[in-house]
């Protein structure tokens, strides 16, 4: 690939989809097998389904979403 490209916004959009595309892919391909979603879903088009999809098989309703979390630095480790 070329160098000078920094950012994927650089490159056309067929080929950002196909990097971004096996990006989620090599990411989903992580979690169990009976937890993976179908590939109809993976492959569609929307995808509000695929997060639908998800947080039905991976239990996250209800459950603090992925933004909600809370990191708690103690003040003796930041510098000042």
């Amino acid at each position: 690939m070329d160098k000078t490209i920094k950012d994927i916004n650089d490159i056309p959009h067929t080929i950002s989809y196909v990097i971004r595309k096996r990006q989620q892919i090599d990411n989903l391909s992580e979690l169990p097998k009976d937890k993976r979603p179908p590939d109809w879903i993976l492959w569609h088009n929307n995808p509000d389904k695929l997060t639908k999809w998800l947080d039905d098989v991976l239990e996250i309703k209800g459950k603090k979403t992925r933004g909600d979390s809370i990191l708690k630095i103690p003040k003796s480790e930041i510098e000042g």
